[in-house]
């Protein structure tokens, strides 16, 4: 399988192409459609883009709501191993079709290649996209002008150009639509933003947030780190569905598959396809930073202190491995981010500290008794919880049917994920600090950053 053992050329990290802006498949055109609304004793027919590990995480979720039929499954990828963080799962439209007709005792559910077909079947009211970063924008945009509801796995974009194209065309539209940042339905994360929202643990001005480190594998694959250039993988059926794969992003010499950032799990390393760790958990983290400090509609003004082990000279594993870096806000507030510190959110109050993490909320003493549905009061701050306060994917649901808003929609992911761009950016290009224009969405008088701001497509794909 191996088509050469070539060294890649080293290219500077700033070498981008021009690009082209609107929106358009040079493929073939999916209808403008408006959103509809299911009536009340109806289904939602949902077609799942993207049968790895999250779409199967988000699938199962989804084929637990009764108001749910999951019609169609998509991949380009026929069936493959090696997914999941501990690469013990298979995963593909097969596997994923297998799943649903295994749960709904027949054999209904339509297995396709290419997410033009599931956008063009109006029988389709709603998507779930959990495909590799760098498709989030063009599939999203696609299918809401297509007409379709989206559920679009966090990182939502894979740079601050595409987002703001998400945001505007999910306005115009009018779908529902929900970033997979699933921390805003969860108990923990929002009674913790409550808690210093409303002011009980005194003044707040500083966090400190722990998110993941390393640039060479998902947790550690001990394939990842292959540099060598291969033929695509037999699984990636029909033969051209491996160009479907990579879409807008910019083919490597020889159209070639590198193992260490095409396996399952690994594309995040490279920027052509991912952006690291800070995108991945930062679309978490800084999401809630933001929805405590009531900023989902506008950012911070800066990152400070930024340091890394990045290497500008590896085209492969371009995101560093180590970073530390500062979150700064108009009014003082700064968020301290760094690998170097337990995974989660500590904000520090004059009266006391609150820690929340995933299933863990440590709060002080005087707090411990503290229940939001009895103690929250008037004047508190009383943020957003699901209706059905089950899931994300149910809230999802029923904002389908209402019409109404969800946990964390596209205006916000939008917001959330911009922080991480930024720090990518400060990284790229070797800075310790960057200004950041939350109101123009701009970065004041540095051309390098802006021009970085905007994500390169490829191969027909433009946005």
């Amino acid at each position: 399988m191996k088509v050469s053992r070539r060294s890649f050329l080293k290219t500077s990290a700033l070498a981008l192409p021009a690009v082209t802006v609107g929106c358009r498949s040079s493929l073939s055109a999916i209808e403008r459609t408006p959103p509809t609304r299911p009536s009340a004793l109806s289904r939602v027919n949902l077609a799942v883009i993207g049968c790895g590990t999250q779409g199967f995480a988000n699938m199962n979720g989804f084929l637990q709501d009764p108001r749910v039929r999951v019609t169609t499954v998509c991949d380009p990828v026929l069936s493959a191993g090696r997914y999941s963080y501990r690469s013990e799962k298979t995963c593909g439209r097969a596997p994923a079709k297998m799943r649903v007709d295994e749960f709904y005792k027949n054999e209904d559910c339509r297995m396709v290649a290419d997410f033009r077909e599931v956008l063009a079947d109006p029988s389709v009211d709603a998507v779930l996209i959990a495909t590799p970063d760098h498709w989030h924008a063009i599939q999203s945009i696609m299918a809401m002008k297509a007409g379709k509801h989206v559920y679009c796995q966090k990182p939502m974009s894979l740079g601050i150009s595409e987002g703001k194209e998400m945001a505007r065309v999910a306005k115009e539209t009018g779908v529902t639509f929900q970033v997979g940042s699933q921390q805003r339905s969860s108990s923990e994360f929002r009674v913790a933003a409550e808690l210093v929202a409303s002011g009980y643990i005194g003044e707040c001005m500083s966090c400190e947030i722990g998110l993941p480190g390393g640039n060479k594998g998902m947790y550690g694959h001990a394939n990842s780190i292959c540099r060598e250039l291969w033929r695509a993988p037999d699984y990636f059926t029909p033969e051209e569905m491996w160009d479907m794969w990579q879409g807008p992003a910019q083919h490597w010499e020889d159209n070639s598959f590198i193992q260490g950032i095409h396996d399952p799990m690994c594309w995040r390393f490279n920027s052509r396809t991912g952006g690291g760790m800070i995108t991945d958990w930062g679309a978490h983290h800084l999401d809630i930073l933001q929805w405590t400090l009531g900023m989902d509609g506008s950012g911070p003004v800066a990152i400070e202190n930024m340091v890394h082990d990045r290497d500008p000279d590896d085209r492969i594993f371009d995101w560093a491995a180590n970073y530390s870096f500062d979150v700064v806000y108009a009014n003082g507030f700064r968020a301290h981010v760094t690998n170097k510190l337990p995974n989660g959110l500590k904000f520090h109050g004059k009266k006391g500290d609150i820690f929340v993490a995933r299933g863990k909320l440590d709060r002080p003493e005087f707090l411990k008794k503290w229940n939001e549905k009895k103690d929250l009061k008037g004047r508190d701050v009383h943020l957003y919880r699901p209706r059905g306060g089950v899931s994300h994917e149910m809230d999802f649901i029923d904002a389908v049917f209402s019409g109404g808003r969800t946990a964390c929609p596209c205006s916000v992911g939008h917001r959330s994920i911009t922080i991480a761009h930024i720090a990518n950016i400060c990284e790229r290009l070797g800075l310790s600090s960057l200004k950041w224009d939350p109101v123009a969405e701009r970065f004041p008088d540095n051309a390098d950053a802006n021009r970085l701001a905007v994500v390169p497509h490829y191969n027909g794909w433009t946005i």
